[in-house]
């Protein structure tokens, strides 16, 4: 009996330091907390309205080089490299507002470094609004190096402007139906943030996804969610963009048949949003050729908006195994309405 009671202690306490290591939520709601932040110390002057808008997308890897390896650790003279390499990639871009994804919001993994408050307030920009997709008291990765493990977690998306943002929201996209359940308590949610952008008297809605990227089949529904939520929500001056980790391009030869993708992310985004947004194509260079083993991003604009130039950047070291994406935007001409007399009025 009394080994009995024993083991169910120690079963209790396992499973109670499990629930505290998973729990210190700071946001429950699906739908994130509507929260934008001021930097201080930033430009107090806004920038006038320009001809053209530029938008930068980066998956940044938290400043640890590797997406795929959650309970990686640096060190700190790493990881600060890291970040200050984005803010020159950003910086050298020339961009007005920025959609980062895999951003550590003072974890400790990385040192308490606030990266999107540290990004900003280095680049001089007024205006921030994070989405937090991962969070907890406690990260027990790499499971069998302890004196490794990621311990407490805040991380998510984020957005950066130089002009003000008006309104932040998140929307979660589904879990991988195969996960343990108590694994849900640690791993982090995939999201669409959605953020709008005042630019003189006109407002731009900015949507950063970022998908899975491991899970081909979650990654597709996760598709069909951002369709039905992006075509409630886009407007003329819609953007698009961030992490969607699809292969789409990759193709498997059948020996019983020809070539066939193995993922159809894009296609079911780009079919479903067909009459809403429209897939920016013409990118330079057309293909990161010189960087086989990252991945290349997307851009979806809406009819508001016309595309001047779109450019994958090819870094010397990036940050992580995505290459950050430029697209330079113009606003479209208004249409000219024509003095014309209905069909059947007669001369």
């Amino acid at each position: 009996m009394l080994e009995v009671v024993v083991i169910l202690s120690v079963l209790l306490f396992l499973l109670g330091a499990v629930l505290w290591a998973g729990g210190g939520k700071t946001l429950h709601e699906a739908q994130g907390s509507g929260i934008i932040e001021t930097i201080p110390g930033a430009l107090e002057t806004l920038p006038p309205p320009a001809a053209d808008l530029v938008v930068l997308s980066y998956s940044m890897a938290y400043g640890l080089g590797d997406s795929r390896q959650y309970g990686r650790r640096g060190d700190p003279a790493t990881v600060y490299d890291r970040l200050d390499a984005v803010i020159e990639t950003i910086a050298a871009s020339g961009a007005d507002v920025v959609l980062l994804q895999e951003v550590d919001f003072a974890s400790r993994r990385t040192y308490d470094v606030d990266q999107l408050q540290y990004i900003a307030a280095a680049l001089g920009w007024g205006f921030v609004a994070r989405a937090i997709t991962w969070e907890c008291r406690y990260l027990p990765a790499p499971f069998w190096i302890p004196q490794r493990h990621a311990g407490r977690l805040r991380a998510g998306q984020g957005v950066m402007s130089r002009y003000p943002l008006m309104q932040n929201t998140r929307q979660r996209l589904s879990q991988p139906l195969t996960q343990p359940l108590l694994s849900l308590l640690f791993s982090p949610y995939r999201t669409v943030q959605m953020v709008d952008m005042q630019c003189g008297d006109r407002t731009v809605r900015f949507l950063n996804v970022h998908l899975e990227p491991r899970d081909t089949i979650t990654r597709q529904r996760q598709a069909q969610e951002l369709v039905a939520f992006v075509r409630h929500v886009a407007t003329p001056n819609c953007v698009l963009m961030g992490a969607f980790n699809s292969v789409a391009a990759e193709v498997t030869a059948r020996p019983d048949g020809p070539a066939v993708s193995q993922d159809r992310t894009l296609d079911i985004i780009t079919s479903g949003l067909r009459d809403r947004l429209r897939m920016v194509t013409d990118m330079h260079p057309p293909s990161p050729v010189a960087a086989p083993d990252y991945r290349r991003e997307h851009a979806l604009i809406g009819p508001g908006l016309q595309t001047v130039e779109t450019q994958i950047v090819m870094l010397d070291e990036p940050v992580s195994d995505h290459l950050p994406l430029v697209v330079r935007l113009r606003w479209a001409l208004p249409l000219v309405t024509q003095n014309r007399r209905p069909h059947h009025e007669h001369l």
